[in-house]
């Protein structure tokens, strides 16, 4: 009887023992596997943060300047009173001259220059030279290639021959508000070969450039409108309405 009472006794205990041996493997399994969810949420979580930053660099812009409609008249008239909107929209355009004004801003949105003319008709071209980087530039913030780069060059309307255009900077120069910097030095250097650039792959690729050219933007206009000129950092040029004009 006592050997049987020893038995069993022994029997528990081995139970008890593997039991717990067994708890213990559980527990340690239980807490890897939730150590290795939180790893993945914790990739996850950074591999949203990177996606939403490259989202963010490939989609930001940047505002070069501002355009405001100062007044439209008649052109056979010019010391008449300004038109209003409405009588403006009732004339022909090739009777309206339109006197608009851009405003040059640096990266802080304070205003480093200005030009004002008068154009005939009533839409009015923003002309200007891009330059593009491969994305993976933007992506990465590069110094240098992480952003579109654009020199505006002259404001002209439907009604007149581009090349008859007021310029607004001097091609092949680093516009005004630019500071001599390594990146300045770098721009400058793509403005005076951009013609090679637009049309010599070898010479891009030399440069790592994805694209130069030429392009303009456009808008009808009337009396007291405005727009934001902005440049996007993996595409062009954008002329964008505003209520009121930012300051």
């Amino acid at each position: 009887m006592r050997s049987l009472s020893r038995i069993l006794l022994a029997v528990v205990c081995i139970g008890l023992l593997l039991g717990g041996g067994w708890l213990a493997i559980a527990i340690t399994q239980t807490a890897r596997l939730q150590m290795q969810v939180v790893q993945l949420e914790e990739q996850v979580r950074r591999e949203q943060e990177l996606r939403q930053r490259m989202a963010d660099r490939l989609g930001r812009t940047r505002r070069l300047g501002r355009l405001q409609v100062i007044e439209q008249h008649r052109i056979d008239d010019p010391a008449a009173k300004p038109l209003s909107a409405a009588s403006a929209a009732e004339l022909p355009a090739t009777s309206i001259a339109s006197t608009v004004e851009f405003v040059e801003l640096d990266d802080r949105g304070h205003e480093i220059g200005s030009r004002r003319v008068t154009v005939p008709g009533r839409v009015v071209f923003l002309d200007a030279w891009t330059v593009r980087f491969p994305q993976q530039g933007v992506i990465d913030d590069d110094p240098m290639r992480g952003h579109t780069l654009s020199l505006l060059r002259r404001i002209y309307s439907d009604q007149m021959a581009p090349a008859n255009g007021f310029a607004i900077d001097t091609p092949g120069a680093v516009p005004d508000g630019y500071a001599a910097t390594d990146g300045a030095r770098f721009e400058q250097a793509l403005w005076k070969r951009f013609w090679a650039l637009a049309t010599d792959p070898a010479v891009a690729a030399e440069q790592g450039v994805r694209v130069a050219q030429g392009e303009a933007v456009y808008k009808p206009i009337m009396p007291g409108q405005c727009f934001d000129v902005e440049l996007e950092s993996a595409g062009g040029l954008i002329l964008r309405p505003t209520a009121t004009p930012q300051k």
